[in-house]
């Protein structure tokens, strides 16, 4: 079984994927799809390393 602690980083990880992904599939030039990736991406990610570093202080 999987631990919890590992979805946290495959969280981190899928935000850095949905962050990059305009960039990697070239659809920097359409402004919407760029913008809610990069939106989403960042959420994710911060709330990712939230749930990381919020584990490590109890």
């Amino acid at each position: 079984m999987i631990s919890m602690k590992y979805f946290d980083r495959i969280n981190l990880i899928l935000g850095i994927w949905v962050f990059a992904s305009p960039w990697i599939f070239d659809l920097s030039g359409i402004n919407l799809a760029l913008w809610s990736n990069v939106i989403s991406g960042t959420l994710i990610i911060i709330f990712s390393l939230w749930r990381i570093f919020d584990k490590k202080i109890e």
